[in-house]
């Protein structure tokens, strides 16, 4: 009875993933047909022109998300080791339970926190017209991902067993050294899972990045700045689905930011696999 119900429990996970498929494709299909794959490096967006350009919003949806892990993967390993090896034990339970905490703040809370403090901080301190820019959606995605980085990076980090850490002491290692040699190298493959989810909301991310991203379908120039209102395919979705009616080239382009946002998330996973990433 159990192992019947854990292959109708994998049957049912494939065969959705299947069903999500089919149907990003099948709604996909007209603007590629139309198209082909050329309108994913046009650089124009009018839809009522019929311009479906893809690249500023996947340009603006990899570089926020690559600023934001940058930021938050060292700030949330640090943390993590902070809890462990430096705050007294009677106070770690209470900067995880800190954590916990934060990682279930529904994203709107975010988005709207950074529409309030982040956007007019950011116009005031470096001179900007609008707040709402790259940076802007950039630090607020590595604050929603920087309690997930640290809860299972500490988990990852707590797994290495004691013994190791009093013979690196006996033979005279200083802390970094522990830190450096046994801890981190051990803890890789949480820290990586702990990665590799913090990636996958931050691309999935929509109301609080549509919030402070400016939503402008233009590359930055030069492509660094993150000082420039941008687009992202999450931000462009939530923006413009309900404008959109069903069967037009309209929603089949929007349709295909989503398959491209499953394809980007399937080859996150597959990369992860190989072994020179482990």
């Amino acid at each position: 009875m159990l192992r019947l119900f854990i292959h109708s429990s994998a049957w049912l996970s494939f065969s959705g993933l299947l069903l999500l498929s089919g149907f990003l494709l099948y709604a996909s299909w007209p603007i590629f047909s139309e198209q082909g794959l050329y309108f994913i490096a046009e650089s124009e967006w009018y839809p009522y022109e019929d311009l479906f350009g893809m690249l500023p919003a996947l340009f603006g949806s990899l570089l926020s998300v690559g600023v934001a892990l940058l930021i938050a993967l060292p700030l949330g390993v640090a943390a993590a080791l902070f809890n462990i090896e430096i705050v007294p034990s009677c106070l770690q339970p209470w900067l995880r339970l800190l954590m916990e905490l934060m990682a279930g703040i529904p994203s709107v809370v975010y988005g709207l926190m950074g529409l309030w403090l982040l956007v007019p901080f950011l116009e005031q301190q470096l001179d900007l017209l609008t707040g709402r820019t790259l940076l802007a959606a950039a630090l607020l995605l590595s604050v929603m991902v920087l309690p997930t980085i640290m809860v299972l990076s500490e988990d990852a980090l707590r797994k290495v067993a004691d013994d190791q850490r009093q013979r690196a002491n006996a033979l005279g290692l200083s802390w970094w050294a522990v830190v450096q040699r046994i801890l981190l190298p051990q803890a890789w493959p949480g820290i990586r899972l702990a990665t590799l989810l913090s990636l996958g909301r931050a691309m999935g991310e929509t109301v609080a990045v549509m919030l402070v991203i400016g939503s402008i379908d233009r590359l930055p120039e030069p492509l660094y700045n993150l000082l420039q209102p941008a687009q992202s395919l999450t931000s462009r979705i939530g923006r413009e689905m309900g404008e959109a009616s069903v069967g037009s080239p309209h929603w089949s382009a929007l349709m295909s930011s989503g398959l491209l946002l499953m394809l980007m998330s399937v080859a996150v996973v597959l990369l992860s696999q190989r072994r020179w990433f482990k």
